[in-house]
């Protein structure tokens, strides 16, 4: 909404290119099982305020188009300021390459590690998280690409980010607790993160094993504690060289663009009444009024993205995790307190600071109607799938397949099952063409002549166990076997 306010045509590119993510489910699931924990409305909050969509966009895009709008011979490239003078009316600049420029005013926003602050304010040592995080894209579409947009996988001292960018790839964040200076062995990215992550949910592991490693990066996370002065005189700070924050809350560029936007519409105001009063434009001022305009907002969002942070690695699903000798309590399955109470505090928290980080600066953008695009509809099961997790596993637009395992199996003998509803798959040691149905020959010691039974109905696929000898079992991603009832459809 910001780039709107700006410049209306570098907005549209941008929705343009970037891929939209509010009009699906997002949230926070179980690293291990996969299962929901939270999910997100992003879509009502924009709408009710007449706000694009949350959109994801690959920062060099963006870069790229911001720089064909701004004009690409404007930009200097490769041209660090190192220092910076003062002189009252005037702000002189010293690079890197010792070559000097004038201007009436100096922004510094050059990152975390920026030089225009540490003249400003004296060396002053970024926060280190706690956590390294690996990223990487993949060429990988999910089966449930439709109807889900992000999703947060939540673990003890870990946790993963996978987010849909659009043209069949997905971008994913890996975070790990550890020490900051950590260094991989060549090639060892990947195979690292597979024993971090050893035992999660596929959808975690899938897009690892499809990430080349070459395209796997690492950095640690650092931040910076909010403060209170940005600037002084004819210099001010801009973006992550003065509130840098955790990217957990994925703000860290949207508040720089708002900075940006707020501080062209104070220097516009200045301009304005120094041509009414006929006196200088009071560069200072604006500034100090840009900075007193963001201050608040960006401190609250900078604590936001810390707490999030804290809440993504202290998950517990069971009690006994992360309790050392006490660990043997996980196997009794009793769901960690911290979890209970975490889920009604985001419950009740979450529509409140979703509208607020997403719509909070709204009323400030002048130039800009309340207003939303056609084209950002949501699908008619949204409210459905929020309110029902079954019904958003019924959207899962994907194939199924029975692998063959054991030691003597053949595992490259895949069978597909198909969503027909009157052609079940009959199970059993030898073949029938008696039956109604499509008969799947397993000849084992353990399979009886006529064994089970796979039918779909509703969107799913249910196993019924046809009174074998041997029973029939149903295991999930923690480990734990579940005996299918005689004659009972048990839904998998």
């Amino acid at each position: 909404a910001a780039l709107e306010a700006i410049d209306m045509d570098v907005a549209e590119e941008v929705m343009r290119v970037g891929c939209v993510t509010g009009d699906r489910i997002n949230g926070l699931v179980d690293g291990v099982s996969g299962t929901w924990y939270v999910k997100f409305d992003t879509f009502t909050p924009a709408v009710e305020r007449g706000l694009p969509v949350t959109r994801v966009i690959s920062r060099i895009a963006l870069q790229q188009i911001l720089a064909r709008a701004v004009g690409e011979e404007i930009i200097i490239n490769d041209s660090n300021v190192v220092n910076f003078e003062d002189l009252g009316d005037k702000v002189n600049v010293i690079l890197e390459n010792g070559q000097r420029y004038e201007g009436d005013m100096l922004v510094g926003a050059d990152g975390i590690w920026s030089k225009v602050r540490k003249n400003l304010f004296g060396l002053n040592e970024a926060v280190y998280s706690g956590y390294t995080c690996y990223t990487g894209i993949a060429d990988f579409v999910p089966a449930d690409i439709n109807s889900v947009g992000y999703r947060v996988f939540l673990g003890h001292k870990q946790y993963f980010v996978s987010s849909d960018v659009g043209g069949g790839k997905m971008q994913w964040y890996a975070f790990h607790k550890e020490s900051p200076g950590g260094v991989d062995s060549p090639n060892g990215k990947k195979e690292r993160l597979l024993k971090i992550f050893e035992g999660w949910c596929d959808n975690v592991i899938d897009l690892l094993l499809t990430t080349e490693e070459d395209a796997i990066l690492r950095r640690d996370i650092y931040d910076r504690t909010p403060i209170l002065t940005w600037g002084k005189g004819h210099v001010t700070l801009l973006g992550d060289s003065v509130h840098a924050m955790q990217p957990n809350m994925g703000q860290g560029g949207c508040m720089a663009i708002e900075d940006g936007y707020q501080l062209a519409l104070e220097l516009d105001k200045a301009w304005k009444k120094s041509s009414e009063t006929g006196t200088p434009v009071d560069v200072a001022s604006s500034l100090r009024s840009y900075e007193n305009s963001r201050r608040l907002r960006v401190a609250i969002i900078h604590g936001m993205a810390r707490m999030a942070a804290l809440m993504a690695s202290t998950y517990k699903a069971y009690l006994g995790v992360g309790l050392g000798p006490l660990s043997f309590l996980t196997k009794f399955r009793i769901p960690h307190p911290g979890r209970v109470g975490g889920r009604v505090f985001i419950d009740k928290a979450m529509p409140l600071m979703l509208s607020w980080v997403l719509g909070g600066n709204s009323s400030k953008l002048e130039g800009r109607s309340p207003s939303c695009r056609l084209s950002d509809k949501a699908s008619d099961l949204l409210r459905t799938w929020f309110e029902d997790d079954d019904a958003l596993e019924r959207a899962i637009d994907g194939e199924w397949y029975l692998i063959p395992c054991g030691q003597d199996s053949d595992a490259s003998q895949l069978i597909c099952l198909n969503r027909d509803e009157k052609n079940p798959f009959i199970i059993g040691s030898a073949p029938h063409g008696d039956v109604s149905g499509i008969s799947i020959a397993i000849p084992k010691p353990q399979v009886s002549e006529m064994h089970a039974r796979i039918s779909y109905k509703d969107g799913a696929f249910y196993l019924t166990d046809l009174r074998s000898e041997h029973g029939t079992w149903i295991a999930d991603i923690e480990g734990k076997r579940y005996r299918v009832p005689p004659n009972f459809p048990a839904r998998f």
